[in-house]
């Protein structure tokens, strides 16, 4: 950046210049990030990095026709190329009918814990020490094998105004760390366990982090042989959220309703899942994954009933598709950086807690499956919510005791899964977008070696 210019400056300097240039209407998307992050793999800490990145996205539109283009590069002469480029797009683009404009200013209400100055200023020095110690805590057994695993602090700032008189800054913190681990004995080789952790505004508990890891590692050691067949699943939140990502997740996103490409299309208002069921998409919840106080499009972040009690209560929106709807937008628009096109995403989706813990739900299955993993889930139908996975790690329930198995695939329908729901536990833990508990779902095709 070599003006002087903050990045909200740059976000009005960018509309500005939009509009005296010809367009009808502009929106800018400016961020700043810092990434710091150190590397593991096989059990030696290999090396160090620090990644800063600026850019801007910028929509025009010109009558009902849009155009986008994006730099990596914050001075004068680029926010100008940027400009004459979309520009240049939208006006050989062609009209949208359903162009709606974009959002008007909006209240903004501020979450708790989605920034941290000491984590903002974290050196290198004192991450490269949370690494080894992530290090050495795994290797307290000799058994295990860190395949890969990071340490990273990102300060991640974001701009958004447009041309309705939106404009908003944020800032944001993040510590995270992931692994991949895998135990050796005897000739036996696990499959790999993987997890991650975050926080907003501290790092991870390592201990705890490890402490887990590292016994699931151990016992997906001397795997015994079952049966196929039908049998109840319990699934653990990184599989759920595996699961979901690929079904449910495109189900209650309000682009695919409006396409009729939804399970629930037309079925607001109706009891679709188990009256066990309600989920609430939170983008105010405290220290949430994706908390924040604007979206993508900077709309207020909210919360948002989507399921509740089994009935179809909403959809998550941004502000097009919200148009398209007859709605307004929930404050879901989501982007993967600043060259990205908008899309609807879900913030911190939370699958209501049961009364049941996850060790009573375990203790409770006499004959089933507990699944950590599953891989192959971007196969699975959206609109019909078949799936076809394979289930890595898993272990065997028999009688509350865990066995580890094997090359188990799992196939079934999630949406008629959902509508006879056993058990829901009572501890929540974030993976990815989803906020969840333990949850038990009953006649699932079992298929083993």
């Amino acid at each position: 950046m070599s003006s002087n210019l903050s990045i909200y400056d740059i976000a009005l300097l960018a509309v500005k210049k939009a509009i005296q240039s010809g367009a009808n209407e502009a929106e800018a998307f400016v961020s700043k990030n810092r990434n710091i992050s150190v590397e593991i793999n096989n059990n030696r800490v290999t090396g160090s990095y620090t990644v800063e990145e600026v850019g801007i996205g910028l929509r025009v539109v010109v009558g009902k026709k849009t155009g986008f283009a994006s730099s990596n590069k914050l001075d004068i002469a680029s926010i100008d190329k940027v400009v004459d480029t979309a520009l240049s797009i939208a006006k050989a683009s062609k009209e949208d009918p359903y162009w709606p404009g974009f959002p008007i200013a909006s209240k903004y209400d501020v979450p708790e814990g989605i920034y941290s100055p000491d984590l903002a200023r974290v050196s290198e020095d004192t991450i490269i020490e949370n690494a080894v110690d992530l290090l050495d805590e795994f290797l307290v057994d000799k058994r295990i094998v860190v395949v890969n695993a990071s340490i990273s602090v990102s300060k991640a700032s974001v701009a958004v105004a447009n041309s309705n008189g939106l404009t908003n800054i944020e800032h944001s913190t993040y510590a995270v760390i992931d692994s991949e681990v895998l135990a050796r004995e005897d000739g036996d080789v696990t499959p790999i366990v993987f997890d991650v952790a975050v926080s907003r505004v501290s790092f991870p508990n390592i201990d705890l982090f490890t402490e887990r890891l590292r016994d699931y590692a151990i016992s997906s050691l001397k795997p015994v042989k079952i049966e196929s067949g039908k049998m109840p699943v319990v699934f653990h939140q990184i599989a759920l959220n595996e699961l979901l990502e690929y079904t449910l997740f495109d189900a209650i996103s309000g682009d695919s309703v409006v396409r009729k490409r939804s399970f629930l299309a037309n079925k607001e208002g109706q009891q679709v899942f188990s009256e066990k069921i309600t989920i609430i998409d939170d983008g105010l919840l405290k220290q949430g994954w994706y908390t924040g106080i604007f979206d993508g499009e900077g709309v207020p972040m909210q919360k948002t009933v989507v399921i509740e009690k089994g009935v179809v209560k909403n959809f998550l929106f941004d502000h097009y598709w919200a148009s398209r709807y007859g709605a307004e937008s929930t404050g879901n628009a989501s982007r993967l950086d600043y060259r990205s096109f908008v899309r609807i995403s879900p913030t911190n989706l939370i699958l209501a807690p049961g009364d049941m813990s996850s060790q009573e739900i375990l203790s409770e299955t006499r004959k089933g499956l507990f699944v950590l993993h599953i891989q192959g889930a971007h196969s699975s139908n959206p609109e019909t919510g078949d799936f076809s996975v394979v289930a890595t790690p898993a272990w065997y329930i028999d009688n509350g005791v865990l066995k580890p198995v094997r090359g188990v695939m799992l196939s079934g329908n999630i949406y008629e899964m959902l509508k006879n729901v056993e058990y829901i536990g009572k501890e929540l833990d974030q993976k990815g977008h989803l906020v969840a508990p333990y949850i038990r779902l009953e006649n699932v095709n079992v298929i083993a070696k």
